[in-house]
């Protein structure tokens, strides 16, 4: 069948024998492994093969007919296997936003919207999980922008996500030098996907109501992989995004007196954390946080995302006590929320910062509520 006369794409040799082995290793019908034309239309698709009934009475072309065979001899480019030979038109409208519109709001810098929109395109079309994820976050920007079909675009993007996961998993446990970019940018997607979804009730990023943070631990995992692959090959995706020195970014207002009230943090660790376990992974924690505050308000030379340095360099211990919402940690990273509100200016983490302080709020004992006083009042958000 033609190109034009299909709307969807059909599946890689390898995803198709990833959902023939899901719905062949289950006992009963219902199954999340649907075609993706079912998916799309939210219908119930029985998976008969080689197409559903649905594809084939509505004359299009089903996901779980397998490509042609390549010749004998024949071998293709590493990846390539893996990305559909057709798009649909959803799929279509997803790239085309995500290269007009949704990669330009991943920095303050224009540059950096051309280096997403160029560079992360370029290992995208080596890599699937990569433009899986790309096509994903592009239907989380637009689920944002038309509450009309928000509906819509969370499942496009959920279906690209889901997919993702499957691909990339497998990845990053052969973390290599050839692998080690895409990865990396692959994890980095995961993180801003996360924020674009918006908040979510009984996770606060650095630690949960009821459990250990989903995102934490996702974030951590970027750490590990920096970590892990220092640079092995290719500086591509850790250089500068422009060629020579960037623009300082636009002078932000200085929150009042922030060094005395830092001042009055380390204090308060000098008391209450001294002569026990945690106290030094408290004062590394106040003092990168003083770093973070002065780089944002008195250099303003760093992209703001930077800011999440904090966490970054912070001690597991320490974000371990943050996750067990010790009194000390807990106040600590109340601070660090007044630099997530500068983040705010970007679509995917708008309402974070209320959100979070809301549950600082709702966990910290209320005989420390008096040190939220400060970091409330820079973030503008109201006390129950």
């Amino acid at each position: 069948m033609s190109s034009t006369q299909s709307n969807t794409a059909s599946l890689s040799a390898n995803e198709g024998d990833h959902i023939v082995k899901r719905t062949t290793r289950r006992s009963h019908r219902k199954s999340r492994a649907g075609c993706k034309n079912c998916k799309a239309r939210r219908i119930k698709c029985d998976e008969k093969k080689p197409g559903c009934s649905n594809c084939e009475y509505r004359k299009v072309r089903c996901d779980f007919i397998q490509p042609a065979a390549s010749p004998p001899g024949h071998r293709e480019a590493s990846g390539l296997s893996s990305i559909p030979r057709e798009l649909s038109i959803s799929e279509i409208e997803l790239a085309y936003h995500y290269t007009t519109s949704t990669c330009f709001t991943l920095s303050a810098w224009s540059t950096g919207g051309v280096f997403r929109q160029n560079q992360m395109a370029e290992i995208g079309f080596k890599n699937p999980y990569v433009l899986h994820l790309m096509l994903a976050f592009a239907a989380v920007h637009l689920a944002h922008y038309r509450p009309h079909r928000k509906e819509e675009y969370a499942a496009m993007a959920d279906h690209h996500y889901e997919r993702a996961l499957v691909l990339v998993t497998p990845q990053i446990a052969n973390l290599n030098p050839e692998n080690s970019d895409a990865i990396l940018l692959a994890e980095q997607l995961i993180c801003f996907i996360s924020w674009g979804r918006g908040p979510q009730p009984g996770e606060y990023l650095a630690f949960g109501r009821d459990k250990k943070s989903d995102w934490l631990v996702m974030f951590r995992g970027i750490r590990a992989t920096f970590s892990n692959v220092q640079f092995l090959q290719s500086d591509s995706i850790h250089a500068s995004t422009a060629n020579g020195i960037l623009p300082s970014l636009p002078a932000l207002d200085v929150p009042e007196e922030y060094e005395k009230q830092l001042d009055s943090v380390m204090e308060l660790v000098s008391v209450m954390s001294k002569d026990t376990p945690g106290y030094e992974d408290d004062i590394k924690a106040v003092r990168i946080l003083r770093e973070m505050y002065d780089n944002r308000y008195r250099n303003g030379e760093s992209e703001y995302h930077v800011s999440f340095g904090w966490l970054y360099r912070v001690t597991d211990d320490f974000l371990e006590r943050l996750q067990e919402r010790g009194p000390i940690p807990m106040i600590i990273y109340a601070h660090f929320v007044v630099l997530v509100r500068i983040l705010e200016q970007f679509w995917y983490m708008q309402g974070w910062t209320h959100h979070i302080m809301s549950g600082i709020w709702d966990l910290l004992p209320r005989e420390h509520r008096a040190w939220l006083e400060w970091p409330i009042k820079r973030i503008g958000w109201v006390k129950p």
